[in-house]
């Protein structure tokens, strides 16, 4: 009996420690996926804002004693004056290191350009970085990360090339740098991510399996929920909560895949509020933040079927689509989007079409376009709307020659 009581121990010995050993492998893995998702996350983020800024050809900011001209920035536009102070533009690497700046302060992450060439010494790698570089532009590989610890520093650092392109060459012809190949990259530096904490699974391990178990199981709950968390913040955008462009971009794949499948219709809408600048400039931002918001509220009220959704497109700019939607119930949804932003009341003093805030739409409707189609085709017939005097919409045809138009 004692023999058996003794391998009964020892036989329950071993479970709990092979249950601690696996649990502790699990959450090490998944703080890792998780840190790492983190890093690719912020990373998406900063490739959005410096292709947003690579877009505009720069955007120029104030001068202060803590924003001052780019050195290195050669560019015949690059200061200008403007009713009396100075304006200086910020091109994408510059804006990476300063926004660098500010989430090393709030979010203990730091974001660093460089390159292997750099036209600015700021922009020099480090060891790290300089061999993560050259797999890069050898194509060993697309993007690198680690866990380092240098003495007390202990972070986590993810790296992952830049692809240069038309928009990158007006900065970096004299690099000899081309089309679609390596200009650089973007590291990223996450100080202290935090460390699982497997005391209370050691405890609940002492104590009694069981506990153990449940442990675990809140841990991956709270894991779980924080990377829906993450994923929610890149998938939607922040002021309206409305689903943002890669969303949309995947979604609308979806569902053009189905409607071609199925052979239905599927409609899409591209709304954009008129004269908004002019409102931002009388009212100021936090107004015309609060305008997109109303306005995106009152566009997402109009869908009625659960297959039907909306996302920022960009700026004052939504997207709305429609699955197995034809033309005359894409207008009927498009009419209703139209009353339900004037039904906001939204004074606007500055706008020249109405004295509240309105909103122009083009519609296009098919089954058989391409992704890019539809919204080129849609986006014309909003360019229409806007031509023909706002406060509208229209339907695409491949000439306006006979065009559905709304007021």
């Amino acid at each position: 009996m004692k023999k058996a009581f003794f391998g009964v121990i020892c036989l329950w010995l071993a479970v709990l420690c092979l249950s601690f050993f696996w649990n502790f492998h699990s959450l090490l893995s998944n703080q890792e996926k998780l840190i790492l998702q983190t890093a690719k996350t912020l990373f998406d983020q900063m490739i959005i804002t410096r292709s947003w800024n690579s877009f505009h050809n720069g955007v120029y900011v104030k001068v202060t004693d803590q924003t001052k001209p780019n050195p290195y920035l050669v560019d015949p536009e690059r200061d200008l004056q403007c009713q009396g102070f100075s304006l200086t533009k910020i091109n994408p690497a510059l804006m990476t290191r300063e926004i660098s700046d500010m989430t090393g302060k709030e979010l203990g992450a730091r974001f660093h350009v460089s390159g292997l060439n750099p036209m600015n010494p700021h922009n020099k790698p480090d060891e790290w970085e300089k061999k993560a570089l050259e797999e890069f532009s050898k194509k060993i590989t697309i993007e690198k990360s680690e866990f380092i610890l240098d003495g007390e520093d202990h972070y986590f650092i993810f790296m992952k090339g830049l692809t240069s392109e038309a928009s990158c060459l007006v900065c970096h012809t004299e690099k000899e740098y081309t089309s679609d190949g390596i200009i650089g990259g973007i590291s990223i530096k996450i100080f202290n991510p935090p460390k699982p904490d497997f005391f209370p699974i050691l405890t609940g391990h002492l104590i009694i399996g069981g506990f153990g178990f449940i442990i675990i199981l809140f841990s991956g709950i709270k894991l779980i929920k924080a990377y829906e968390t993450i994923q929610h913040q890149a998938a939607f955008d922040v002021l309206t909560h409305l689903p943002n462009r890669r969303y949309f971009n995947e979604r609308m794949d979806m569902e053009l895949k189905r409607a071609q499948r199925l052979k239905t219709p599927i409609s899409v809408i591209m709304a954009d509020i008129d004269h908004f600048k002019a409102y931002n400039d009388f009212y100021g931002h936090d107004k015309g933040d609060e305008v997109l918001v109303r306005v995106a509220g009152a566009i997402k009220a109009t869908l009625q079927r659960p297959v039907d959704f909306c996302a920022r497109y960009g700026g004052e700019e939504f997207i709305v689509v429609l699955p197995d939607t034809n033309e005359q119930g894409a207008v009927h949804v498009v009419q209703q989007i139209l009353e339900q932003v004037r039904a906001l009341n939204v004074r606007h003093e500055r706008s020249m079409v109405a004295e509240f805030v309105t909103i122009s739409l083009g519609i296009f409707s098919d089954a058989n376009s391409d992704h890019e189609t539809l919204i080129k085709n849609a986006d014309t017939a909003l360019y229409q709307a806007k031509s023909n005097g706002k406060n509208r919409f229209e339907v695409f045809r491949s000439a306006f020659d006979k065009p559905v138009i709304g007021f």
